[in-house]
Parts: structure tokens; C-alpha cells; sequence
């Protein structure tokens, strides 16, 4: 019993410094924070707390800080009127052609074209979509994954779901599909290698800019999923939560996502989530 009050303890301990750090990244996103002044931050060896963080976020701290500055910078887009150029100095980048590299690599278009998207006028979607693929076209075809999102009772809404190659839902996935209404999915094309499987849950009523911002929307796996020609190894049933503030930023564009699922599957008309124009634009 004692040994298991220590235990909890301590995970306690370590789930404490890690806020404590994130919450620091948070307030000071401008400025630059080496692995050695986060440790201190922790009150751990620059080694410790470097396991600790990632055990708990599942990624380095240093990607986690990345992703927040995008996340910070994604928000200023979106909210504010100010420039791209002033936006990357307040997320603490010194170069504007690193900052907008950085953005549109891992969001897929850039600064200034994700604020036009952002802006535009979105339909709402059918209620349940059919069960549609989303991958690369330039990949082979491979093993499939197929599993289930499991959703609370009171739950309506899109559950979208992607395989990553980095632990931070990022850039384009792999593969990507929706789940139909009662939570299954199928991913076909999968390449083989190491992977990262995630779900986004979109309430049905949410606001346009619940597609370019997701902090209110539900979220579950970040876990590995391990893809080889006869195999599948890691969990594919998932299991839609809120999110919490050890969870890494979601850096996605879903609505061009949705657009190019609407797209394929030819439901509806082209421009339910933005203009086929500027869609070409951003992808181009």
C-alpha cells in the first residue's frame, strides 16, 4: 500500500512539472526556452524532465513548444487584424521566411492564405457523411486499418480520423477517412512504417471557426500504430475525450480535409466548406 501511495505520488509529481512547463511556454511563446531552462522550470536534471514530458504529452518538449507557436500564430490569424510579419515575432520567431516555411510545411498553406480560408462563409454538411478514403494518390496500395471511434452518448457530429507520421497531428496524414454515424472507419493505402493514429470529433453545430480551431472539439489516440505488409500492431478502436492541456496542438486545416472528402465522394456541391477557387489557390 505505502509503495503504491509513492507511486502516486510521484506521478503526480512528474504530471505537475510537466503543467508547470507548459504553462510557462504558453506565457512566455515569444521568447526562446532551452531544454536546460525548462528543466528548471521542472525542478529536474535536463534528462529527467526530458523522459518525464514526453511520457506524459508523448512528445519532446521542444515540438511541443513548436507547435504552440504555430497554434498562438494560427489564433492571432484568425482573431486579430494584426500582420504576418508582426504575428511571427509575437510567437517567437526572428525571421518571416522561417516562420511562414514552418506554418505552411506543417498546415499546408500559408499564413496569409489560412486567414482568407478562415474568413470565408461555410454551409454546414450533411449530418452523417458516408464512409469515404482520403489518401495521397501517389501511394501505393498496402495494408488497411479499420477500427472504431467509440463517442459519448450525447455526441453529434463529424469524427474525423488520421494517420500521421509524427506524434503531433500535423501537415497531411497518410491516410484519413470519416467515420460513419455509428463510429467506424476504414483507412485503405496505408504505406508501411511507424505511425500515429488520431480522431477529431466535430459537434454538428459547431462554428465556421471550429474547423480552423479545435479547441472545443474532441479528440482521442495519439498512439503508435506500427503498419507492415501482413500486420497491423497498436490499438485502432479510439475513444473520443475533451481535450486537456497536456495534449499537443492539433495543426490541420480540416476544412480543406472535409472539402476534398466532399469532394471525392460527390454527396453535395464542391463548395461546402470553401470556394473551389481559393481551394485551388491553397493547394497549389
Amino acid at each position: 500500500m505505502a509503495t503504491a501511495v509513492v507511486r502516486d505520488a510521484t506521478v503526480r509529481s512528474h504530471y505537475d512539472s510537466v503543467e508547470r512547463v507548459i504553462t510557462t511556454m504558453r506565457s512566455h511563446i515569444d521568447q526562446p526556452l532551452s531544454l536546460h531552462s525548462m528543466a528548471k522550470v521542472a525542478c529536474a536534471s535536463p534528462f529527467h524532465f526530458n523522459r518525464t514530458f514526453r511520457h506524459v504529452t508523448g512528445v519532446p518538449p521542444s515540438q511541443f513548444l513548436y507547435a504552440l507557436r504555430l497554434d498562438e500564430a494560427r489564433r492571432l490569424l484568425i482573431e486579430t487584424e494584426k500582420k504576418v510579419i508582426d504575428i511571427c515575432y509575437d510567437v517567437g520567431y526572428n525571421s518571416v521566411g522561417t516562420f511562414t516555411r514552418r506554418f505552411t510545411d506543417l498546415l499546408g498553406v500559408s499564413p496569409s492564405t489560412f486567414r482568407d480560408l478562415a474568413r470565408l462563409p461555410l454551409m454546414h454538411a450533411p449530418e452523417y457523411p458516408a464512409p469515404m478514403i482520403i489518401a495521397n494518390g501517389h501511394l501505393k496500395k498496402g495494408p488497411a486499418i479499420c477500427g472504431r471511434v467509440h463517442a459519448p452518448a450525447d455526441f453529434r457530429g463529424f469524427i474525423f480520423v488520421g494517420l500521421f507520421s509524427t506524434p503531433v497531428p500535423q501537415a497531411r496524414p497518410v491516410a484519413c477517412a470519416i467515420a460513419d454515424e455509428s463510429g467506424f472507419y476504414h483507412l485503405e493505402r496505408v504505406p508501411e512504417g511507424e505511425f500515429y493514429l488520431f480522431a477529431l470529433g466535430m459537434e454538428q453545430t459547431a462554428p465556421a471557426s471550429a474547423y480552423f480551431q479545435y479547441d472545443s472539439a474532441l479528440r482521442a489516440g495519439g498512439h503508435s500504430i506500427s503498419v507492415t505488409r501482413n500486420s497491423i500492431y497498436g490499438a485502432t478502436n479510439l475513444y473520443l475525450r475533451p481535450s486537456s492541456s497536456f495534449d499537443p496542438p492539433i495543426l490541420l486545416v480540416l476544412a480543406l480535409l472535409m472539402e476534398e472528402y466532399f469532394e471525392r465522394v460527390e454527396q453535395i456541391p464542391s463548395a461546402v466548406f470553401v470556394t473551389p477557387a481559393l481551394l485551388a489557390h491553397a493547394q497549389g
